[in-house]
């Protein structure tokens, strides 16, 4: 493939990325004069950010009663106190004005009786609604509404664009550069400030995810530009209360009989990470889950949604949650959740990092700016920790993204406001050209999709990411190290689609090292990270974030105590502190 062409634009605030939290941040730094260019690698509205989810908002009123001291021990409770209290503080008490944005722009909510109903997940876990109501938006409606509002502020928007690195100047973010996917034409963006929202990082588009666009862009981007990146070691797997599988033990076993077994949701498997309903809760001899990775990896799989053992009330919440999510795919390979029977769960839903506020690029000031000048960061990839060591609360994620989105847009207005001199020199140009122009370049070398089959097989194996263990991560983290230092420069691609995939890859492989490197140093069991030699919590040694920094052309590890303040109260018993079970307890 020759290249075509290769084009220069300019603008005050860059913003990359087109969910909620990109979305967001255009709009409001566009609000307050600034000249906008929004970029998505697929199509904003459309193919960006989380328009399969189901569209929950963390419903934060206190005119509901809602106590904010009792909702943030609820989420620190949650989130086994990795999170940060100051910014979920933040993110509870700016909801309610982000959420009268999207009714202010006409965002289509979920009504029942023409009124946009408050719901809550405590029907689940049989306790009070605390940190626990949410309304929700039309799911695959709200993004297109979303762009549409985008253009009517004035925002550029540039869909297919691949953003391959971040362009640097004085050792200051001053634009970015990528390439259209469709036509292969190379563009140099330049602005005054760039805002990362890119999203989470998925599943290495393993089988069973159908989040294959979510391959931490963003934070390898930020990574290469020199700033700090945390949480890299959790995914989204919970655990089971203790008390949940006190109850289950009491009742015995009960031998999963074949003839009451609905494989329906193995055969479909997109349908099953698309609704994130229902959850796992018994094993193949009948026994019930603490970790269902865990099942698997003692040979007690598969494992299954018991829908029978449901109360009535949880079936017909899970019910009126597919009917709300609009999940088309339910009706039509019929799957009957008041029916009741064991559904089989895939074992491809496990190992993302798609919890909001939790993990990604580290902020360090509350209007989401970043240890490198010039670069702010919202949503997913901006690690607030409002989520610690697993997900908030139900809706957080979304919420999370039009509070970092709408901070990011006033930090880096004002910070665009005092930049004037930036004069990309012909000579870093040329270098950042060559160097993403590499895989079209090429006469020889391997091929981005041969690539990640090689990658999906050292780290999405649920012995190396989620039952976790030294004498697997080390080997695995080796392995991926030569991958990156070795097989990545030697990127192959034929056409624009293939050199889109080739730095997808290269993300991917980057964030896996950095998965890998955290998840050694992390010598403890906590939340979504469970390793099999360090089977318990650690406290007060692990109250801690681990911080990774490319320092001197290496990836370097390190820990950022927890301020004491927000730690559990040390004197109580663990089993108190720590109301979920990890699978060796």
């Amino acid at each position: 493939m020759s290249l075509v062409e290769e084009k220069h634009l300019k603008t005050d605030i860059l913003v990359i990325g087109g969910g909620m939290a990109g979305i967001f941040a255009a709009i409001k730094a566009r609000e307050q004069g600034a000249d906008v260019i929004l970029v998505d690698k697929g199509v904003v509205g459309k193919t960006s950010g989380a328009h399969f989810a189901e569209g929950d908002l963390t419903y934060f009123r206190p005119e509901r009663g809602h106590n904010l001291v009792q909702w943030l021990d609820e989420i620190s409770l949650r989130c086994e106190y990795l999170n940060d209290r100051d910014w979920d503080c933040i993110v509870l008490e700016e909801s309610k004005d982000r959420q009268s944005d999207l009714l202010a722009w006409g965002i289509p909510f979920y009504k029942e009786n023409n009124e946009i109903p408050v719901d809550s997940m405590s029907v689940h876990f049989n306790t009070p609604p605390i940190a626990d109501e949410y309304i929700s938006m039309m799911p695959k409606k709200y993004s297109p509404a979303l762009r549409k509002k985008a253009i009517e502020f004035g925002i550029k928007i540039m869909d297919r664009f691949m953003s391959c690195d971040l362009l640097k100047q004085n050792d200051r973010v001053v634009g970015a550069i990528g390439f259209h996917t469709t036509t292969g034409i190379i563009y140099v963006l330049s602005a005054s400030a760039v805002i990362v929202a890119t999203g989470g990082v998925g599943q290495h588009k393993a089988s069973g995810s159908d989040i294959h666009f979510y391959t931490g862009d963003g934070e390898a981007m930020a990574y290469r530009a020199g700033a700090e990146i945390t949480g890299k070691e959790f995914s989204f797997w919970g655990l089971s209360p203790r008390e949940v599988i006190r109850q289950a033990e009491k009742k015995g076993k009960t031998p999963v009989d074949p003839n009451d077994v609905n494989d329906i949701m193995a055969r479909f498997p997109f349908v099953s990470v698309q609704s994130g309903w229902p959850f796992p809760n018994v094993n193949a001899e009948g026994g019930p889950i603490v970790f269902p990775p865990w099942e698997i990896h003692n040979g007690r799989g598969p494992v299954y949604a018991d829908i029978g053992s449901y109360p009535p009330e949880m079936k017909n919440w899970i019910a009126r949650f597919f009917k709300r999510t609009g999940t088309a795919e339910v009706d039509k390979i019929g799957l009957d959740i008041l029916k009741g029977g064991k559904l089989v769960v895939p074992a491809g839903r496990s190992g993302d990092q798609l919890f909001g506020g939790g993990c990604g690029i580290w902020p360090i000031d509350t209007n989401c700016g970043t240890d490198v000048q010039g670069l702010f960061a919202a949503g997913n990839c901006c690690a607030t920790r409002g989520a610690g060591a697993t997900y908030a609360a139900m809706g957080f994620g979304l919420v999370h993204a039009m509070v970092t989105g709408t901070r990011a847009a006033t930090g880096a207005s004002a910070y665009a406001s005092g930049i004037h001199d930036i004069d990309l020199q012909r000579i870093e140009l040329s270098a950042a050209v060559s160097a993403i122009s590499s895989p079209v370049q090429r006469q020889g070398g391997f091929s981005p999709a041969w690539l990640t089959q090689v990658l999906q097989g050292l780290v999405t194996p649920y012995f190396v990411t989620q039952v976790k263990h030294h004498d697997r991560l080390e080997p695995a983290l080796k392995l991926v190290k030569f991958v990156n230092c070795h097989l990545v420069p030697k990127l192959k691609a034929r056409d624009p689609h293939e050199w889109r995939m080739a730095f997808e890859t290269r993300n991917m492989v980057l964030n896996s090292q950095m998965v890998l490197e955290a998840s050694l140093f992390r010598t403890e069991s906590r939340g979504g990270h469970f390793r099999e030699d360090f089977p318990r919590r650690d406290d007060p040694a692990w109250l801690a974030w681990i911080k990774i920094k490319q320092e001197c052309g290496e990836m370097k590890v390190y820990k950022e105590p927890v301020p004491e303040k927000w730690w559990p109260d040390l004197t109580k018993p663990y089993e108190e502190r720590y109301p979920n079970m990890l699978p060796l307890e």
